[in-house]
């Protein structure tokens, strides 16, 4: 029997920032692979060599190497993940606005193009499916659609949150919090 991602209760990607993210990590992740790879080979032929070297204490060449690598790495992680943070963070025309109250053990949902509203509450059930994420209402969420999710608190401070599209807001009490979204799959969230 083959392992897949959802028998190891990993989230699909399902948005496009996402999946970004995880090119960005599986990127970095290879270069410091070949990075530690490289040391490892240099310390193991450096300490069974016989000669060594006298300049390793005041080497102008190798400090310089070694101040300006780990610069050029870090730009290049800086430079790789700005262009997620600033997609994330842009500005976009939403073709639907979700409006999200956080209340004391249950959520209020407003579809504000469709006047649509409801609350949503925890299950009390002892066979979850989805850990104890279950609700009687469902939040629906349409894919290929700029979706502005408008978040705010009644009572105390929440946190609303879905792992697999790699969004969590809080919800505090008098403030306004929102965050643009793009689904690209269908899946259960």
């Amino acid at each position: 029997m083959m392992m897949t991602l959802i028998m190891m209760n990993f989230n699909f990607n399902n948005s496009l920032t996402m999946i970004n993210m995880n090119k960005i990590n599986d990127l970095l992740f290879i270069l410091m692979c070949n990075i530690m790879m490289i040391i490892s080979i240099l310390i193991k032929f450096n300490s069974n060599s016989k000669f060594k070297n006298k300049m390793i204490m005041e080497n102008n060449t190798m400090e310089m190497i070694w101040t300006i690598g780990p610069m050029i790495i870090i730009l290049l992680i800086s430079y790789l993940s700005i262009f997620t943070l600033y997609m994330n963070n842009e500005f976009k025309i939403n073709n639907i606005s979700i409006k999200i109250n956080g209340n004391q053990w249950f959520w209020s949902y407003n579809y504000i193009n469709f006047n649509i509203k409801f609350n949503s509450y925890m299950l009390i059930n002892k066979n979850f499916k989805f850990n104890i994420l279950e609700t009687d209402n469902n939040l629906i969420l349409p894919i290929n659609y700029q979706i502005l999710i408008i978040i705010s608190s009644l009572d105390v401070i929440h946190s609303w949150t879905i792992p697999s599209i790699n969004i969590k807001i809080d919800a505090i009490p008098n403030q306004i919090n929102n965050y643009y979204l793009i689904l690209n799959k269908i899946n259960i969230l």
